[in-house]
């Protein structure tokens, strides 16, 4: 009996090391580890107001936005340019299912929005 016990327990621990040097060989060396991401930023969804629906103002808005970044590549750009009407539509559509705008107006905004050419694209 007490060689059986322990035939049985040299090998469990046989198959425990071999199992520790099969796992230790695929993981990173503790230098290497490096620490988890921090969390997120919450998210948080933009509410507009009465004044921010204003379709003069929304207009001015998106006319202004880019022309700070007017010295940038033109990939920078076109890269702002997309995220702008990606937030830009997000807004109109906001403001219209919040009846702060019809919807006809929230289309005439985008409409002139996507026809604004970029800062940098037109001829001097």
């Amino acid at each position: 009996m007490a060689a059986s016990v322990r035939f049985w327990c040299g090998q469990l621990l046989g198959s425990a090391s071999l199992a520790l040097v099969v796992i230790s060989s695929w993981s990173p060396p503790l230098g290497a580890r490096t620490m988890a991401p921090p969390p997120k930023t919450p998210v948080k969804i933009y509410q507009p107001d009465g004044d921010t629906c204003q379709p003069e103002r929304l207009l001015k808005a998106y006319q202004n936005q880019l022309r700070q970044f007017a010295d940038q590549p033109p990939q920078v750009l076109q890269r702002l340019r997309q995220m702008q009407l990606e937030l830009g539509e997000a807004s109109l559509k906001r403001c219209a299912n919040e009846n702060r705008i019809s919807r006809e107006e929230a289309d005439r905004i985008w409409r002139e929005l996507q026809r604004q050419p970029v800062p940098g694209s037109q001829p001097p």
